[in-house]
């Protein structure tokens, strides 16, 4: 994940390739807030990044912690 310096403006084929990497991530099961960190920027920028690049975006809290969750439940059965 490329790390970008703040306030940077992405344009052109730089902003085309950095939604690929984000797209790809996101899809990859990484949630925004997690790709926000790692590439510097703001998890709302994230987002439309992921908008533009066409992707579906999961409904808030849906990401990793429903499936721990759902691990520690199945294990007290």
């Amino acid at each position: 994940m490329p790390q970008l310096p703040r306030h940077e403006r992405l344009t052109g084929s730089k902003r085309k390739a950095f939604q690929f990497v984000v797209a790809r991530a996101y899809e990859d099961e990484s949630s925004i807030r997690a790709i926000s960190e790692r590439c510097l920027r703001s998890a709302s920028f994230v987002r439309t990044i992921l908008r533009e690049a066409g992707v579906t975006l999961r409904a808030p809290g849906s990401g990793s912690r429903g499936r721990d969750n759902h691990r520690r439940h199945a294990a007290r059965e």
